[in-house]
């Protein structure tokens, strides 16, 4: 029997590159899960209560470092001057201190929401693999 030729060349790439291949390897199942849009945001942006952490480190830095020229410094030429790195001192203590205590209340928003997601789908049990296997017709076992 005589080979068939086919009359129309193969297909060529134009750019002269090899073609794209696609290789697949067959999985048992995939998991989808549905989001929200709101959802979708926080995952985007971060947690909003992130900013207090950085607001909050920038404070008490200033205020340890205004807390450390006080006790170095043994009289200032001007008593405003002093007055003002009490205030700084004070002003940042408070603010930082308040702002830690807001972020870690507020910290686990992103885990919440992940989990929250999470548990759309239910866990699978070993019980169930179990039942699939003994649903297998009986002349199979045999």
């Amino acid at each position: 029997m005589a080979k068939e030729k086919s009359l129309s060349p193969p297909p060529r790439d134009i750019s002269g590159e090899k073609p794209f291949r696609v290789r697949r390897g067959r999985v048992d199942s995939v998991d989808l899960y549905e989001i929200k849009e709101n959802e979708l945001e926080l995952l985007e942006k971060g947690s909003p209560v992130n900013i207090y952490l950085n607001f909050s480190i920038f404070l008490l830095t200033i205020a340890f470092a205004a807390l450390a020229t006080l006790i170095s410094t043994e009289k200032f030429k001007y008593e405003i001057a002093q007055t003002f790195f009490v205030v700084i001192i004070v002003v940042g203590f408070l603010l930082g201190v308040f702002l830690i205590i807001m972020w870690y209340k507020g910290r686990s928003s992103i885990s919440a929401v992940i989990q929250g997601i999470r548990s759309r789908i239910p866990p699978e049990t070993p019980e169930k693999e179990n039942d699939e296997l003994e649903t297998e017709p009986k002349d199979k076992r045999t």
